[in-house]
């Protein structure tokens, strides 16, 4: 062994032994977040190289996406990951929910995605599969891929369906769509030609429910296309763009291109 794995070898050792002194309660604690971390690392995958309606509220990190630049190694705590698990359990219950409205008398029906983008002649997106209520999409044009949660057909009218589970602190204040989905629910109208996005909005301590509809205009949809164009001219001149102004701490501290960025500067 080099000195480096010695190194680390005996700080292993030393974190082995510290372990076993305590209660073995705690030891258990321990080996449970350790393996709750270890089994997300190992199933995580790589990012596909293009656009996401999620991250579109920053141009450099759209650059870093579809270049294929490596994040910040970082493993995710226990607890971040049983709050994704909540999450999609939550998304899972309430589009089952949704689609039981009908068999209650209520005019609704949760669409197949699949099916309504063969129906409405959408073949410039491909469905790449299928996991129960969500489908996952590509559109080649914008080379742009997302998860959409579903489409309803509420009282004879289609909605875009994105359901979002929030801390209570962010939805007991809330009053309407939040800022940053907008963008997110305008590539999804891009995407369908559906003009109106239903958010519906969980409480993840009570379950509590709040419901708003975005109205996507058509100047929305063509700054969202201008704003891909933009990006692929930075991609294509190898040159990432400029850190918008207007994004906020929060925002670049919970995203994985943070130090490159950084290190680029503004």
């Amino acid at each position: 062994l080099n000195m480096r794995s010695k190194a680390l070898l005996n700080i292993i050792n030393m974190v082995d032994a510290a372990n076993e002194e305590l209660p073995v309660e705690q030891q258990f604690l321990n080996d449970l977040r350790a393996s709750i971390e270890k089994q997300d690392e190992k199933n995580a995958r790589k990012p596909s190289q293009s656009y996401k309606p999620s991250s579109m509220h920053c141009i450099r990190n759209m650059y870093f996406q579809v270049t294929g630049a490596e994040q910040k190694g970082e493993r995710a705590s226990s607890e971040l990951v049983g709050i994704c698990e909540s999450g999609t359990d939550r998304h899972e219950r309430i589009q089952q929910a949704v689609t039981d409205m009908k068999d209650t008398g209520i005019d609704c029906e949760y669409v197949n995605v699949a099916d309504y983008v063969k129906a409405h002649n959408l073949d410039y997106l491909q469905v790449v599969k299928q996991s129960g209520y969500e489908t996952k999409l590509f559109y080649p044009d914008l080379n742009m891929s997302f998860l959409c949660d579903g489409i309803i057909r509420y009282k004879g009218k289609y909605y875009i369906l994105e359901i979002k589970t929030e801390t209570s602190n962010k939805f007991w204040d809330q009053k309407g769509v939040m800022p940053e989905h907008y963008l997110q629910g305008t590539a999804y109208s891009v995407a369908f030609g559906i003009n109106q996005v239903l958010f519906l909005y969980e409480c993840r301590d009570n379950c509590a429910k709040k419901a708003y509809m975005f109205n996507v205009t058509d100047e929305m949809k063509q700054d969202l296309v201008g704003k891909i164009n933009e990006c692929d001219g930075y991609v294509e001149r190898h040159i990432a763009p400029p850190k918008p102004e207007d994004i906020t701490k929060k925002a670049c501290a919970y995203c994985g291109y943070a130090d490159l960025c950084k290190s680029i500067g503004d």
